[in-house]
């Protein structure tokens, strides 16, 4: 078995088969498998989240998603051929006869999270889902089959005590294996990250970085700093610079494949670090601690809202949430065409969990953690380092469903966790709790130049046949207003990512045209 091994390149050589480089082509029954690595590390290294594999038992060759799901294999099917890659630009650039836009996929990236059920925004090219898996094998037909394990989890047997171990156990071994650089928000999947890091080795090489997010308060970077305060952590916040957020949409978009708009913050702190490591380049990278998935593993993001309306539909409206904005900035047509696309997709994961007993976590995942956020930390932030995701480690999640669902109820396990290493810090309020809402302080997505840089790229082709004329002919304060909403600067991030693709792509794309979304 080959594990591969992100940023690290390699070679394996079999009889009949070498493994080597960033290539991305694996011929069935050929001489030749060039292999694209993948910017994360693999599954099993000290704790590190789950990656994929690459396994050559005798003539059978595996490709294979993890359980996560988390880190992206993507992946074109032809009959005698499978070309696979980590990275989507490397396909599509070599895709034969050219690529095309996936509209669906497009749908759910300008409106959504990012492409659902296994889709990207370039048709024939999929994103394996989380377990799924090809089998190659000269002497049968290429075979295609997903065993996802998480929803078979029997809930009732577990218990608080598990959990708590499978989170330390995950942590400890990444402490022990060399510097830590957490993600630090100062919420409760971070604050306890970095305890559980802090608590499990004295001696650990621990830092913490915090940025400034598009869509909290600057409460955050205060809570943030009194948590490595009180855990006597090296902590640094970044400051994003205003005149560099074009570039640093731009840098985003690369790097998540135009997938996603999610988290462009994140940019100025993975700059930062990347400058860091060039001052000291004789020291190894850091893992980056990410607390990707444990709103919803560990605390009660997305659960429902019995608000008498049919579990489906309420469920459905949360996939589509963002389209409430959809008059304020699609012209008449577009966002019912986004919302019908989305829905269709949506459907057979909302309706396949319905009556499971962590239905909404499950639907939530499939929905909007895969298929963008967990770009942030596995695309953009692998580029600083390998990159740990300990709440999507199996035996993590594992032991939270086995929870009863009503045990993660209003978060209630965060304290708990917390407070058998910390209580202090267990009772320390996050941002979200102290700061009203609407959020009083302004982000710089809302800065005029921010603005300016926003308007630039909706206002062009050929995406600017897709705009409101209201919003079209409205001056900076209406686009200030929008973008201070949660779902008005979720759409216009959309609509930028979709601007920067066209013009990435326009000369390789065929049937480019944006009036298949109307």
């Amino acid at each position: 078995m080959a594990q591969l091994l992100g940023g690290v390149p390699a070679v394996l050589t079999t009889p009949g088969l070498t493994v080597h480089g960033r290539g991305a082509v694996l011929q069935r029954g050929g001489d030749r498998l060039l292999w694209d690595h993948a910017p994360a590390a693999v599954e099993g290294q000290e704790g590190i989240s789950d990656a994929f594999l690459l396994d050559r038992d005798r003539d059978t060759v595996l490709i294979q998603s993890a359980q996560s799901g988390a880190v992206p294999v993507y992946v074109e099917v032809e009959d005698d051929q499978v070309t696979f890659s980590s990275v989507l630009d490397a396909l599509v650039r070599t895709k034969p006869g050219g690529a095309a836009p996936d509209w669906n996929g497009v749908a759910e990236m300008v409106a959504g999270s990012g492409p659902l059920g296994g889709r990207t925004v370039i048709r024939g090219i999929d994103r394996l889902r989380p377990g799924e898996r090809l089998v190659l094998d000269p002497h049968q037909p290429l075979r295609r089959t997903l065993e996802w394990q998480w929803p078979h989890l029997e809930p009732g047997a577990g218990s608080a005590e598990e959990l708590a171990g499978a989170v330390t156990s995950s942590v400890g071994r990444l402490v022990g294996s060399g510097s830590v650089l957490s993600m630090l928000s100062g919420g409760w999947d971070s604050r306890l990250l970095l305890a559980v890091a802090n608590d499990r080795s004295a001696d650990a090489d621990l830092q913490a970085y915090t940025t400034s997010s598009d869509t909290g308060t600057v409460m955050e970077e205060l809570v943030a700093a009194q948590v490595a305060q009180h855990l006597g952590v090296p902590h640094q916040i970044v400051m994003p610079d205003r005149s560099q957020f074009g570039a640093d949409l731009a840098d985003f978009a690369a790097a998540a494949d135009y997938q996603t708009s999610f988290h462009i913050w994140l940019v100025p702190l993975a700059r930062a670090v990347l400058a860091a490591q060039r001052l000291r380049p004789e020291q190894m990278r850091p893992t980056v601690l990410d607390g990707l998935g444990g709103g919803l593993f560990i605390g009660s993001s997305f659960s429902d809202d019995h608000a008498g309306q049919p579990l489906v539909e309420n469920r459905m409206a949360g996939v589509t949430r963002y389209l409430g904005a959809a008059e304020r900035v699609f012209r008449p047509g577009v966002g019912r065409s986004l919302a019908d696309r989305i829905r269709a997709d949506a459907e057979p994961t909302v309706r396949r969990f319905l009556e499971h007993p962590y239905g909404h976590t499950l639907t939530a995942y499939l929905t909007r953690t895969v298929p963008g956020i967990s770009l942030a930390p596995h695309a953009l932030m692998a580029r600083t380092g390998p990159v740990a995701t300990p709440f999507l480690r199996s035996d993590v999640v594992s032991a939270a469903l086995r929870l009863r669902p009503q045990a993660h109820a209003k978060d209630r396990l965060y304290p708990l966790l917390i407070g058998a290493i910390d209580p202090a810090l267990s009772r320390l309020a996050t941002a979200q709790a102290q700061v009203p809402w609407p959020r009083p302080h302004p982000r710089r997505i809302s800065s005029t130049e921010a603005i300016r840089h926003l308007r630039a790229l909706l206002l062009r082709e050929p995406v600017r046949d897709l705009l409101a004329p209201s919003l079209m002919t409205a001056g900076p304060k209406y686009w200030r207003g929008l973008l201070a909403t949660t779902a008005g600067q979720h759409l216009i991030r959309g609509l930028a990512v979709l601007s920067l693709w066209c013009d990435a792509y326009g000369d390789l794309m065929r049937d480019l045209d944006v009036q298949e979304l109307v």
